[in-house]
């Protein structure tokens, strides 16, 4: 081939060219190698090559053909490939250059990105949670071990067939990842794999240019969780157990009427209402007139600490008149009736808040109230008079009468549905006779209550305590306040007697023997007994001696390590017509 003609094909090659004479002079190069060098052709004219390339003075130019890749100051990659060529007796070589240099760059952000992705893959394997990468049309594209082992698939199948084909043949029960293809919109389930364990699911979509190119898979596992959710929920469950039973252990410890009373049956109530103080449950209070069915109300009403949050109503049914007991109850809105205040009125469902409303009397109520109650209670929403908005009711309700529920309804005066309702938990409270234990505790409790009220030092007379054993006391709790009450404003010495009192003493309360001389029955030890018999002789016998040797029923009761009580209710057991001394308080 002559030179010559290889200048003309120099312009349209992609690469530079450089010819060189025997002595390595450029005689003539093309426009690329010119940029390939950042230099003008006129530059390269007639210098020689070393001048730019000193790297080239390596080649072996007695070799046909040589090649080398240089790298240059400036940063650049070159190859060059220099060839001899022999021409009119003449020798020349041909140069020809390339710049590797963004070659070289790609290569190295190839290798970058190469060594990247497997750090990435090893940082995926040693992740806790499995990674599950498909392309825009679910076939897989990545898993990590961690899915492996949650989802208990081969490794060839998870990365071999698509997601659709997993879930079509029951390989995998659900799948986040059809959703997300679907809809391309994030997502998240529960799957419960067959072969592996319960796992939270989440999976992401990937755009690229606008278009679905991946969906990440995340998949968690909650087997684990759900056991530590159980244990937590135990725990809980046991310290909300722990707290609820110090509670009772600190009310019955400190509460004064639980340390006060001595019946076993109120005893019992009292711990009933500690127990369900802690619960919404609606609670129904029976019991005869003046037993204390609003303390026991308020009680509960404390001992659950509501009074933080709200307070305690008393709504007594049977006091407000019919026609006002629904707007009291519910309240009402602006204008709803005529003679209403121009900005309304909250009702005292609402006024207890969360507190307790506490609904006394609940016999009394009229039946069409009875039906607005019931839906209050089921669906705990009100609705004031004239108004639409509903009012969430957040109350507990405690309800109370001395009336038979049972014979109302067959009357057909109370609702039987009310009834079952409000009967959730109910309370008997038993009446002043049936827990006669309590009453000496009660009437000294009344009688330093109004000692402290009108700044008296009244005491009661062992004979006066006497009759308040013996009397039936039909207005329980209420009758005792109001006689105590009574007896202290009109008695005009210190020790209360029930004789010789004007008109400071119940007609009720009888005292037969007029004699001031006591004497308690002792049977006959000669005589044939049996063992009670010997026991209660016995039993008097000391009695006696300690009530002669101390002088006062509370020595005597302190020294038999009894009750007061108890001592007053065994002395007038053994009580006969007449006394054998003279005893004071």
């Amino acid at each position: 081939m002559q030179i010559s003609k290889i200048y003309e094909q120099l312009e349209d090659v992609s690469f530079g060219v450089a010819i060189l004479d025997n002595t390595l002079l450029i005689k003539h190069v093309n426009t690329r190698f010119a940029l390939i060098l950042q230099k003008e052709i006129a530059e390269l004219q007639n210098k020689f090559i070393y001048s730019f390339l000193p790297e080239i003075r390596v080649f072996s130019f007695n070799k046909p053909h040589g090649f080398q890749r240089i790298e240059r100051d400036n940063g650049q990659t070159l190859s060059l490939d220099l060839i001899r060529v022999k021409s009119d007796n003449s020798t020349e070589f041909l140069v020809f250059c390339r710049d590797r240099t963004k070659h070289q760059q790609l290569s190295g952000q190839v290798d970058q990105l190469n060594e990247e992705l497997s750090l990435y893959k090893k940082m995926f394997n040693v992740l806790y949670d499995g990674i599950y990468i498909t392309d825009g049309k679910g076939n897989p594209v990545f898993v990590n071990d961690a899915f492996l082992r949650l989802s208990g698939l081969k490794k060839d199948i998870a990365l071999e067939k698509s997601v659709y084909y997993l879930k079509e043949n029951n390989i995998i029960p659900n799948s986040s990842v059809i959703p997300v293809l679907e809809t391309q919109e994030p997502t998240s389930t529960i799957n419960n794999y067959y072969e592996g364990v319960s796992c939270l699911v989440s999976s992401t979509p990937v755009f690229i240019d606008g278009e679905l190119s991946r969906v990440v898979c995340i998949a968690r596992d909650i087997s684990e969780l759900n056991i530590l959710r159980g244990n937590l929920e135990n725990a809980t469950s046991l310290t909300l157990g722990y707290k609820h039973h110090l509670k009772e252990i600190e009310v019955k410890a400190t509460n004064k009427h639980i340390i006060n009373t001595r019946s076993k049956l109120m005893k019992n109530i009292y711990e009933k209402a500690i127990k369900i103080a802690s619960v919404d449950s609606p609670v129904l209070i029976l019991g005869e007139t003046g037993v204390g069915k609003d303390h026991l109300a308020k009680f509960i009403h404390d001992v659950s600490e509501r009074d933080i949050d709200g307070c305690f109503v008393k709504v007594n049914c049977g006091a407000i008149p019919e026609p006002l007991l629904e707007s009291e109850l519910f309240g009402y809105e602006p204008g709803a009736f005529t003679g209403a205040q121009k900005q309304g009125k909250a009702g005292l469902f609402e006024v207890a808040g969360n507190g307790t409303i506490y609904l006394d009397e609940i016999g009394d109520m009229p039946l069409h109230l009875q039906v607005k109650l019931l839906n209050a209670l089921q669906d705990k929403q009100i609705y004031r008079v004239g108004g639409t908005k509903t009012i969430n009711l957040q109350a507990r309700i405690i309800a109370a009468t001395n009336s038979n529920l049972e014979k109302l309804i067959e009357e057909g005066k109370f609702r039987r549905d009310l009834y079952y309702r409000l009967n959730v938990i109910d309370i008997k409270m038993p009446p002043l006779r049936y827990r006669r234990d309590d009453i000496i505790p009660l009437a000294m409790h009344f009688l330093n209550q109004f000692n402290q009220q009108f700044n008296r030092s009244h005491y009661f007379s062992p004979r006066t305590l006497e009759l308040f054993l013996s009397y039936d006391w039909p207005g329980n709790i209420r009758e005792m306040k109001n006689t105590v009450e009574r007896l202290i404003v009109m008695s005009e010495k210190d020790c209360i007697e029930p004789i010789g009192i004007e008109d400071g003493f119940i007609n009720s309360l009888k005292y037969t023997d007029s004699s001031d001389q006591l004497s308690f029955h002792i049977p006959n030890t000669a005589s044939k007994l049996n063992l009670k018999q010997k026991i209660e002789n016995y039993e008097a016998t000391l009695i006696k001696e300690a009530i002669e040797v101390h002088g006062t029923l509370k020595e005597a009761s302190e020294e038999l390590e009894i009750d007061l009580s108890t001592l007053i209710r065994k002395k007038q057991k053994y009580l006969l017509n007449k006394r054998e001394s003279r005893l004071t308080s």
